[in-house]
């Protein structure tokens, strides 16, 4: 059976092509995807097609939107993603980077979840919604 390693790089890699029937053959029936809260697309985001949804809802948000995908490492059950998100806002026209660990699980050869860690959701946050720094 492929590593939590290999198999979050393989949803990486189908979810960069937009090879979305791909991705969802590989989340777990009960996946979940976590957002921060303050963002447009926060919450929890649940389903086989949770991914797409919320990359909706991304695309949606940002004029553009570049990864970098810098490493990936795991164990048996987690795989952690650090990448560079680099983000344009669709209010603002800024154009602005984030480093961004995403960590997910596994279970039975299938994502059972998640959870998205940016360095500032809180300048994430304003960018999306066109607010001036505090």
């Amino acid at each position: 059976m492929p590593t939590a390693r290999e198999l979050q790089a393989a949803v990486y890699g189908h979810a960069g092509m937009r090879e979305w029937d791909k991705v969802e053959a590989m989340m777990h029936e009960d996946f979940v995807l976590y957002e921060a809260e303050c963002l447009p697309f926060g919450g929890e985001w649940k389903g086989k097609d949770a991914l797409q949804r919320c990359f909706g809802a991304m695309a949606s948000t940002w004029a553009d939107i570049a990864v970098d995908i810098h490493d990936i490492t795991g164990g048996e059950n987690w795989a952690v993603t650090v990448l560079t998100l680099t983000m344009t806002s669709k209010v603002t026209g800024n154009t602005f980077s984030q480093t961004v660990c995403e960590a997910g699980t596994f279970e039975d050869g299938l994502m059972t979840s998640l959870r998205i860690h940016y360095f500032d959701s809180d300048e994430v946050a304003r960018e999306a919604k066109g607010e001036a720094a505090a």
